[in-house]
């Protein structure tokens, strides 16, 4: 008995093997091209707001945003401008902004009639800390465009990006004022 069961057990692995065998010979998961040699970049490098601050004002502006020229800004256009200024604006590059960090890139850039930099990362500062990741500092970049989202079509027209700009708002980051 105890014999047949063992038999049994080296029969069910010898077709299970045989299966696996099978569905690698099959292989239905798309072409069979090799590997790339380098994982691609993701994000590209940018140089900070207070080493140059005129790539940063393109940036931050409608056209900057505007990246398929279409006229709108959609949310996904905005999400990666908001992206790219926290790299902008995160000097030290250690993965947050702080208010120093935010106080120099505005400085840098020329902001003006901004509320200040404590209180726009206060505004989204999800834990507390007092600096902003890139988490948090998207967040609150994507609750501003849904506010300035007046007809709520996930996009902004200039009209809606000027009179989201005509009074900052407290909850802002630097891609989004």
């Amino acid at each position: 008995m105890i014999e047949a069961r063992n038999a049994a057990r080296a029969l069910v692995v010898a077709l299970f093997a045989l299966a696996l065998g099978a569905c690698e010979a099959r292989k239905e998961t798309g072409p069979n091209e090799a590997a790339a040699p380098a994982v691609p970049e993701v994000a590209k490098p940018v140089v900070p707001a207070v080493v140059d601050p005129a790539a940063a004002r393109a940036s931050e502006s409608f056209s900057g945003m505007d990246s398929d020229s279409d006229g709108l800004i959609s949310s996904a256009e905005y999400a990666k401008a908001a992206q790219t200024m926290f790299r902008l604006t995160d000097a030290d590059h250690d993965g947050a902004v702080t208010v120093a960090e935010m106080d120099a890139a505005e400085r840098a850039v020329g902001g003006k009639d901004l509320p200040s930099s404590e209180k726009t990362i206060a505004a989204s500062d999800g834990d507390g800390d007092g600096q902003l990741t890139l988490a948090e500092y998207v967040g609150g970049s994507n609750g501003l465009f849904a506010r300035m989202d007046a007809n709520a079509d996930g996009r902004l027209d200039r009209a809606e990006w000027d009179a989201g700009h005509a009074v900052p708002a407290a909850s802002t980051t630097p891609a989004t004022r």
